[in-house]
């Protein structure tokens, strides 16, 4: 047991042993204490050692100097123990903020671990303290936020500290590991601040879009959370940019990914039900055709849209946003073309859409506008959405007013009658003495003023222009995309002139909603050019025969791009409806060609009538969007290539069937000529060559 007691590791004393007598320990010139043959001298601490050896290490490393002289408190004499000194307590050195003196390299190599320590510790503080300023005051019982900017600062911080990417690996781990631990704690604070938010029922009521100029269209609730996922985004953006710009090391980005993920996920769980909300509305309210505005009453919105131009000037002239909710929406003053108005009633069809525009796009200036790319391209998925709705809504439905549809016998017998009843009762007005006095002298005063009519002979009535209906949904839907959009998503323009935009990758955004626009642009055209003119079909054929045979023409170079950029299944829905309408003819009225003749051999049928789908099917299927559109365009070719042959064939043996004498009706001739530009179309669009379209 005795000897037991004698091994160090057991015998080691918890503290050091009070020393002698107290003297003051002699020093050398260099400031080494000199051993006594009195005495040992006293044991000093591990902290004591760690603080002296830093200290020395950075002495010699700034000047090359010695460190200095360390005297030994003593005790006073007479056995009384007076008060430490404030200089006897071990004090932690300290280092330079910059990471160049920091790592101070030992003899043996690599960095000092106790300097390094205390850098660290130093980091974490002021990281810790930039996170506590960006968080201070944030409540959401006080619906108080974060403030602009907060999230920046927490990002910069970051990035501030990290050394520069050639400095050792080391080091770069080191400060790497002090500033995830801080945006941890950073993370961690914004989860706990967004949750009362998300789970407030408020936070998933619908938004507010027809609330006026004076009114808002998020609660609180959502407000306090958008204010949320702003500072985390501003901070997962400042980390992604440095991330791109600086060569880092392959672990820096694998360390941080992490951290940027959760922040990214504090944003998509505001943003996202949000938008999605948006996108819901701004749909369903596209599918509500039958208005909101009864004949004659004020109309619940906007009340008219600038008429959309075509001509090269229109793509510079800005749409500037005003207030909202007015009889008449003075958006811009432009310059009417070809007997076009300048203002557009919004049809009946639109009216609801028409109503939220205004407050969306409210939503989007908050929401959205702030997060530069990341906010275009939320803006994007919610535009091209409605675009293609809207789209699909005008080509595929009815969007003809109830207003247009004729009177019941009843209500006609029933107005005849209070007419009869009206002029019975007009009452007769009995000119008086007096009141010719009056009247006398009002027209003697009046007579000096000359008449309007004698001055200057009147204008004549200039006529209405009168546009069919689908083009006239075209150019209002046109123009309230752009109400809705301009200025919030830039054009797909390379900067400083140069040929292709070096950041293509980042504005494919840009990209998609341009193409869009272009779409509807394209959807106008056609439009307007197969109702507008005496020979449509005879137009639109030609246009599709260049398309095919890749023949440019500078007249029709407007028209032939409109048919080339349309999506294929929309230009093949709109000239299958054409064709159709121009076959109905053929079979009843004035175009009747033979009574006999069935008319199942006169009409194409859809590829839903073929395939054997329902509606709902259809559009879940070939209507989801641009890209389902594009690539369904062969089968949908496919599909009616029979269809369109036979009709060809049908028609082909009614022309030769007749009198060799007569020709062909007009109405004959316009339905082979649609039938012959659906077929070229196909073959133009998607190579399904069609028998007799030439």
């Amino acid at each position: 047991m005795n000897a037991l007691r004698t091994l160090p590791i057991l015998n080691r004393p918890s503290r050091p042993s009070s020393p002698a007598p107290p003297t003051v320990q002699p020093t050398t010139a260099n400031g080494v204490p000199t051993q006594s043959s009195e005495g040992k001298p006293r044991a000093r601490s591990l902290s004591r050692q760690v603080t002296d050896k830093a200290a020395s290490s950075l002495q010699m490393a700034n000047g090359g100097m010695h460190p200095p002289a360390t005297v030994v408190q003593s005790q006073p004499l007479g056995g009384k123990k007076l008060p430490s000194p404030p200089n006897s307590r071990a004090v932690t050195p300290r280092v330079p903020a910059s990471p160049g003196p920091g790592a101070v390299a030992l003899p043996g190599g690599g960095p000092d671990p106790s300097t390094q320590a205390g850098y660290m510790d130093v980091i974490g503080l002021r990281l810790n303290e930039i996170v506590n300023k960006a968080c201070a005051g944030v409540d959401y019982k006080a619906k108080k936020g974060f403030k602009k900017g907060n999230g920046w600062s927490v990002g910069e911080s970051v990035v501030k500290e990290m050394p520069a990417p050639t400095s050792d690996a080391y080091l770069v781990r080191a400060v790497l590991r002090t500033a995830v631990r801080a945006l941890s704690i950073y993370t961690t604070r914004l989860e706990s601040l967004l949750l009362p938010s998300l789970t407030d029922p408020a936070f998933a009521s619908p938004l507010n879009l027809t609330a006026g100029p004076s009114g808002h269209p998020l609660n609180p609730s959502q407000h306090f959370g958008i204010s949320v996922a702003h500072a985390a985004w501003e901070t997962c953006e400042v980390l992604e940019q440095c991330l791109e710009t600086g060569q880092w090391p392959r672990f820096v980005q694998e360390t941080l990914r992490p951290v940027m993920d959760k922040l990214d996920l504090v944003v998509s769980k505001v943003v996202q039900p949000i938008l999605l909300g948006l996108k819901r509305d701004l749909v369903a309210s596209l599918t509500r055709t039958e208005g909101t505005s009864p004949s004659g009453g004020k109309v619940v919105g906007l009340a008219s849209i600038p008429a959309p131009t075509t001509g090269p000037a229109s793509a510079g002239v800005p749409i500037t946003k005003d207030h909202s909710h007015q009889p008449t929406s003075r958006l811009v003053k432009e310059m009417s073309q070809s007997g076009l108005p300048r203002q557009l009633p919004i049809p009946t069809c639109l009216q609801h859409f028409a109503s939220r525009v205004d407050g969306s796009r409210k939503v989007l200036e908050l929401v959205a506008a702030p997060c530069a790319d990341d906010g275009e391209g939320w803006i994007t998925g919610v535009v091209v959405a409605v675009i293609w709705k809207g789209m699909c809504v005008i080509s595929e439905k009815d969007i003809s007013p109830p207003s247009n549809r004729p009177p019941s016998p009843g209500s006609v017998a029933k107005a005849l009658a209070g007419l009869g009843k009206e002029k019975e009762s007009t009452p007769t007005v009995v000119a008086t003495a007096s009141l010719g006095g009056v009247t006398a002298k009002l027209a003697s005063s009046l007579s000096i003023v000359p008449s309007r009519s004698q001055s200057r002979p009147s204008s004549p009535p200039r006529p209405p222009y009168k546009l069919d209906l689908v083009t006239h949904a075209l150019m209002s839907l046109e123009g309230l995309v752009k109400r809705l959009v301009n200025g919030l998503v830039q054009p797909p323009t390379a900067p400083n002139g140069c040929a292709v935009d070096p950041n293509a990758t980042e504005h494919l955004a840009r990209e998609a909603l341009h193409e869009a626009l272009e779409a509807l642009t394209s959807f106008r055209i056609i439009s307007s050019a197969m109702n507008k003119g005496a020979s449509t079909s005879t137009r639109l054929l030609a246009s599709a025969r260049r398309l095919r045979d890749d023949i440019e023409d500078p007249i029709e170079d407007d028209l032939d791009d409109a048919m080339e950029d349309l999506p294929s299944v929309t230009l093949f829905s709109v000239l299958l409806r054409r064709a159709n309408a121009s076959l109905a003819l053929l079979n009843s009225g004035s175009g009747k060609i033979d009574e006999k003749k069935p008319i199942d051999i006169l009409k194409i049928r859809s590829p839903a009538e073929i395939w054997g789908w329902t509606t709902v099917d259809y559009e879940r299927q070939v209507l989801s969007g641009f890209s389902a559109a594009e690539e369904w365009g062969r089968r949908y070719a496919l599909a009616i290539k029979v269809d369109v042959e036979k009709v060809l064939s049908g028609l082909t043996q009614v022309i030769d069937g007749q009198n060799l004498m007569e020709k062909p009706s007009r109405d004959v001739l316009d339905a082979v000529e649609w039938v012959k530009t659906l077929g070229v179309a196909c073959e133009a669009r998607c190579g399904v060559k069609i028998a007799g379209a030439v």
